[in-house]
């Protein structure tokens, strides 16, 4: 078999898995060919082979095709080798402490999607619960995390983003217009965190702020969720200070010496 062929086909075998990993309910062989452009022979050719492999299982009365745990090995593998992880914790958990909020992580795994990868969640009481967990996946316009990484990527790589993000819906939220999102992103690294109303989560708000790296670039975010109607004040006062300064204490643990924005003394928030 030569090379692009190759190349081609396991192209295509990710692709399904990609797209299978998408719903809860999986799709059946006809349903896959048509999502992905793939003729029948292609399509039963690729699942014949995720299935003799174990990424797949058949359901036996809806012939569904689903993930099985064994996908669960890249996903584990990924997160005990990520460096941004380990390091993170620490001062993560330390954030959970100090304002009694879970705080995410979260990193960038394509042009579209932020994944969360850890989360602290000792509180007190009873908190604002959402379905977001480690292993989550959310549109990169949508999320906090998302806006405050993007707010500092390099601008080719902001503007190639955008480009495509242009007329993106997020589930269950507006139509961010491209220029709309860019004036956002430019208040972002103004002030050096990022807000987000959840169009999915009518109760909440989140607060992120971007994790640099030695380069100075954006390589995660970390972020809390707190009530819709938690005051402005107390958001600048309270959460923001210790959110901003956590953000920046991981990214020197990096090996960044930038001076990122802080919340005090910004006579313009966008909350």
């Amino acid at each position: 078999m030569k090379a692009s062929s190759t190349l081609s086909t396991v192209n295509k075998a990710f692709r399904v898995l990609e797209l299978i990993a998408g719903v809860k309910s999986g799709y059946t062989l006809t349903e896959l060919a048509k999502k992905l452009n793939l003729s029948m022979g292609a399509a039963q050719r690729l699942t014949r082979t995720l299935l003799a492999l174990q990424y797949l299982s058949k359901e036996p009365k809806t012939k569904a095709l689903r993930l099985t745990p064994k996908i669960f090995l890249f996903g584990f593998a990924f997160l005990s080798q990520s460096e941004i992880r380990e390091v993170a914790l620490p001062y993560m958990r330390q954030l959970n402490e100090e304002l009694d909020e879970i705080v995410n992580l979260g990193v960038l795994i394509s042009d579209e999607e932020v994944v969360y990868i850890e989360r602290s969640d000792k509180t007190s009481g009873v908190k604002l619960t959402t379905n977001l967990r480690v292993g989550s996946r959310r549109p990169i316009h949508a999320n906090a995390i998302g806006k405050a990484i993007l707010a500092f990527l390099p601008e080719r790589d902001q503007r190639r983003i955008l480009d495509r993000l242009s007329a993106a819906r997020s589930p269950g939220g507006p139509l961010y217009h491209r220029n709309e999102l860019l004036k956002q992103l430019q208040e972002i690294r103004r002030l050096g965190y990022s807000v987000n109303k959840s169009g999915q989560f009518q109760d909440i708000l989140a607060l992120a702020v971007p994790v640099l790296n030695h380069q100075g670039l954006p390589v995660a975010g970390i972020n809390i969720v707190l009530p819709r109607m938690t005051p402005p004040g107390q958001i600048k006062r309270r959460y923001l200070p210790h959110l901003i300064e956590t953000g920046k204490g991981i990214s020197r643990a990096l090996g960044n010496i930038e001076e990122m924005p802080s919340a005090a003394g910004k006579k313009r928030a966008i909350l």
